[in-house]
């Protein structure tokens, strides 16, 4: 949010186009779409707890990095190493939560990581607007980098692996945690060639590929929509932003506990994750659909929070779905499934501006309701009552690739 919130002043002070600053933020995403595979693999060796510490470093000495940067060259290249060194950070959350919660709460417990990734942006654009007028954009990015690097340490200080490693967890715990789990460890190499032969291990990417559109665009272009488009002054931006924010923390929120209620309820598990999933991202259609129908500031930016909300149904069930189809390859799905979403990251922030310059930033909006169509047919296509072939064992004759 630092980076999406400093958008006017570091174009003007760097003297980058919106599409030149789109192109930066697509090189990170390009970054992070590459390390995704390489991620898991660090994952599965160094287990969760080292994995999401060494993304925590990395993210905070880019975050530094960026309010160094003097040319749009050195903002791409510190943005590309950004996006390498998050990669593994919501992948090794997940592999944590499918270690540490059992299954009937696997929906709340990803609501709570993606309301702490959704909380930063609600409360970072009401601090750091008035901050970077006072201060100025790089200290903003010294700011978050010194925040990053103490959420490091505390991590490393307070977190193991498994409940079986922790001190503070006696065997009762250990045992209501496990109860019921059918998954054991990894058996060996992940068995791609079997996985890439089913059809849920594809259409969960092309869900999140299509969810994971409409956040981002909001993410990196919101504050800026909102300065072009609506005419909010920068002053402002900082409350609209965090008030569409908030909107997305909550519902992540209500989207864990009423898909748990659900499966707890006795419905299957395609009804509590995927048909939740599928209403919330209806309700974001709608949502971008009529922000444009307005010439009301705050009307269209409570459509536009009520679309951010829906999209985080959406955002935030996927992980619960690539624990349950993943089982014992829950860190190879889930960043299989992140890849694709962040193959949509590298395309919103470039093309928004784009199609923005060539037609208006209404036709950017209507591009992202169609996406968010293409990604409830995706989730309606992905069987969650079952798990991928080859999750719980690798048979022998499965080609493998590590």
């Amino acid at each position: 949010m630092a980076f999406s919130v400093s958008a006017s002043p570091m174009m003007e002070a760097l003297h980058v186009t919106p599409v030149q600053f789109g192109f930066v933020t697509t090189l990170f995403n390009i970054g992070y779409f590459l390390a995704q595979i390489p991620g898991g693999l660090l994952i599965q060796r160094a287990g969760p707890r080292r994995a999401m510490a060494v993304a925590l470093l990395a993210w905070s000495l880019c975050t530094g990095l960026t309010g160094v940067a003097g040319t749009v060259l050195v903002l791409g290249v510190v943005r590309f190493a950004f996006g390498v060194g998050e990669a593994p950070v919501f992948t090794a959350g997940n592999a944590f939560f499918a270690n540490w919660f059992p299954k009937r709460e696997h929906g709340r417990a990803n609501a709570m990581m993606n309301a702490g990734a959704f909380l930063g942006p609600a409360v970072g654009p009401v601090l750091l607007v008035p901050f970077i007028q006072h201060f100025g954009w790089r200290a903003a990015f010294y700011l978050c980098a010194t925040l990053g690097a103490a959420t490091t340490v505390l991590w490393l200080l307070s977190v193991r692996d498994r409940p079986q490693r922790h001190h503070r967890v006696n065997k009762a715990e250990v045992r209501l945690i496990t109860e019921g789990s059918d998954e054991a460890p990894a058996p060996g190499p992940v068995p791609w060639s079997a996985f890439l032969r089913q059809r849920s291990f594809w259409a969960i990417a092309f869900a999140y590929f299509g969810t994971l559109w409409t956040v981002q665009f909001f993410i990196y272009w919101l504050p800026y929509y909102l300065q072009k488009a609506l005419d909010v002054p920068f002053g402002d931006v900082g409350t609209y932003t965090g008030v569409a924010f908030a909107c997305i923390t909550v519902s992540v929120l209500v989207a864990g506990v009423v898909s748990d209620w659900l499966l707890r309820s006795g419905r299957s598990h395609y009804q509590a994750r995927n048909l939740v999933a599928v209403a919330g991202l209806a309700v974001a259609c709608g949502g971008l659909v009529m922000s444009q129908t307005t010439h009301d500031v705050t009307t269209s930016v409570v459509w536009l929070s009520i679309a951010l909300g829906g999209a985080g149904f959406g955002q935030t069930l996927a992980w619960a779905i690539a624990t349950e189809i993943g089982r014992s390859h829950t860190f190879a799905v889930g960043s299989w499934m992140n890849a694709w979403g962040f193959v949509a990251a590298a395309i919103v922030p470039t093309l928004a501006p784009v199609i923005a310059d060539h037609f208006s930033w209404s036709s950017v909006i209507a591009v992202n309701a169609v996406v968010t169509v293409f990604g409830i047919i995706a989730f309606l296509l992905t069987d969650t009552n079952k798990a991928l072939h080859g999750s719980t064992e690798v048979p022998a004759r499965v080609q493998t690739l590590a």
